[in-house]
């Protein structure tokens, strides 16, 4: 295993705040959950020269145009009302027009303008989609990844790369080390590829359990075969491969509760807001590994400096170091998740009523139960919207939410126990001042205060999503 260098001032930066001073910094995946908190934790705590965004056209708004309505979201608030020059501060992120289908994923001046300019790559994007198929999966975990290392081994001035894994990358091992598993099916995800190019539908379907494995998804999968790749191919670059577990909701930071998305718990959780009991099959005796996005980010940006610091100190052929940002010692379980999260119920009878409304049971038979319940509550709202000449909308959310849930049913259902060693020995390494600007230390994280503000955030959210729908309609 590739170990991160911890031995202090001779090989890293005096600081990581020192190491980021006048860098310049290439973001992928800077429109999601993670990528939009990176960048303002960025702009917000470092001195920054510039920050390069690879962001693709989409329904007909250019890159641009998407950057300057990521601004706009009140994540950026911190910087807009208390920054002294905000314009200058946003005016340092430049939006890159990127189309990863193609070979060239960028233009030819661009490209010459970040091959001789960034310093360091941070790479976010990823398809989170559970049920996407093999081959979606692998183009955009994979071979967009592949593109992007291919541009950035030419880059003349850049010290260190992460790439953003997943914790649950080797999930079919009970036991999460911190090492790459070299053990994918069929010689390797390019044969899987040319395998699947030859093959009609229903036949990929039929084939696809026999690639998976053990492996619960396509997107565990693919992010598996992605770390494969980097060793194989990237391993003589300074890169670091960061793997986070589930991502929650901001603890403090720039807005604590923030959050964006109702994918994984946050999803979950709608149904509690909304006055609804609910049980989801899982084992409540179980592990669940969540991190909050803001501590997620602090390491993220730490893992770059520790990654340039053991550039110089290792052979070219190197086992490239992997983090798992997860731990045993402070984690929920998740039959403890629905009481925690009560915590933030405005009102003391919410709060009581709360603990019970959400959890998990073992027992298929109460969980379809709920299921039916929940579905001939959302029917009996929607038959009420009709006859009211509205329109029907809770069985449309019901249907995302048993789909969120069948999406997570794998991770409630296991458990798993992480190696943290390289964590823990960046987290020693810093200093105190570092510590300060960059706090992720997940064995110390209060959880008790970071859910007093986990279901307001996801309210919050909840009423910015039906604003944009009404001023969509307007």
């Amino acid at each position: 295993m590739g170990d991160i260098i911890v031995s202090g001032p001779a090989g890293r930066p005096s600081s990581v705040v020192n190491f980021y001073k006048d860098s310049v910094v290439l973001i992928t995946g800077g429109t999601g959950f993670i990528g939009k908190v990176l960048i303002e934790k960025i702009l917000r705590c470092f001195e920054v020269k510039r920050i390069y965004l690879l962001l693709r056209e989409k329904r007909n708004v250019k890159a641009a145009d998407r950057l300057k309505e990521i601004f706009q979201e009140p994540l950026f608030d911190t910087i807009r009302n208390n920054h002294r020059d905000p314009a200058g501060t946003f005016a340092k992120v430049v939006a890159i027009n990127t189309n990863f289908t193609q070979d060239q994923i960028i233009s030819e001046s661009d490209r010459e303008l970040l091959l001789s300019e960034v310093t360091v790559v941070l790479n976010v994007m990823a398809s989170v989609k559970f049920n996407e198929c093999i081959e979606a999966a692998l183009e955009t975990n994979v071979i967009c990844s592949r593109k992007l290392f291919d541009m950035a081994s030419r880059m003349k001035h850049l010290k260190s790369i992460v790439h953003v894994s997943t914790f649950y990358s080797t999930c079919d091992r009970s036991d999460i080390k911190e090492q790459i598993s070299n053990d994918i099916p069929f010689g390797g995800h390019d044969n899987i590829l040319q395998i699947l190019s030859h093959l009609q539908e229903q036949e990929k379907v039929q084939l696809t359990p026999l690639i998976l494995g053990k492996m619960p998804n396509s997107y565990t999968f693919s992010k598996k075969c992605a770390e494969v790749m980097i060793q194989n191919h990237y391993n003589h670059l300074p890169i670091a491969i960061f793997r986070p577990p589930i991502v929650v909701s901001a603890y403090q930071e720039p807005i604590p509760g923030w959050v964006d998305n109702f994918n994984g718990l946050s999803g979950m959780c709608v149904a509690l807001i909304q006055g609804r009991v609910y049980r989801g099959y899982g084992d409540p005796s179980y592990r669940c590994h969540t991190v909050p996005v803001d501590y997620c980010v602090s390491a993220l940006l730490t893992v770059a400096a520790e990654a340039a610091a053991e550039r110089a100190e290792v052979p070219e052929q190197r086992k490239v170091p992997v983090i798992n940002f997860a731990t045993d010692a402070n984690t929920m379980l998740w039959g403890e998740f629905g009481r925690e999260a009560a915590a933030g119920c405005e009102t003391v009878l919410g709060r009581f009523f709360g603990r019970y409304a959400l959890g998990v049971t073992t027992s298929r038979f109460v969980h379809r139960l709920f299921v039916w319940w929940f579905i001939l509550q959302a029917a009996f709202a929607d038959l009420m919207l009709v006859l009211v000449g509205k329109k029907r909308k809770h069985l449309c959310m019901v249907n995302r939410i048993m789909a969120l849930e069948e999406a997570a049913c794998h991770f409630s259902q296991h458990s798993w126990s992480a190696e943290n060693a390289n964590m823990r020995a960046i987290w020693a390494n810093l200093s105190a001042e570092d510590r300060k600007v960059l706090p992720f230390d997940i064995d110390s994280l209060d959880w008790k205060d970071y859910f007093r503000h986990f279901l307001p955030g996801i309210k919050a959210a909840l009423e910015r999503c039906l604003q944009r729908r009404k001023s969509k309609c307007a």
